[in-house]
């Protein structure tokens, strides 16, 4: 399952599931260093960070806003 951290606070991270609900998880379940915009990797026991997916997504979100102010 593919989970995007949306934000951390008081020790708890909400996570964007990928039908755009959300859960809260422990900060200290989730990797060392882990950060908002982060996409997880869960398996129904650990969470690890998926760097590929997250760089995909921040190019799409890169190329959508470069589209948009080449219209302006």
């Amino acid at each position: 399952m593919k989970l995007t951290v949306d934000r951390i606070t008081e020790g708890f991270a909400v996570l964007e599931k990928e039908d755009m609900t959300h859960i809260e998880v422990p900060v200290a379940d989730l990797p060392q260093n882990v950060k908002e915009g982060n996409v997880l990797d869960f398996d129904g026991c650990v969470y690890s960070i998926d760097s590929r997916t997250e760089d995909a997504v921040r190019q799409r979100i890169i190329s959508k806003q470069r589209s948009i102010f080449k219209k302006r």
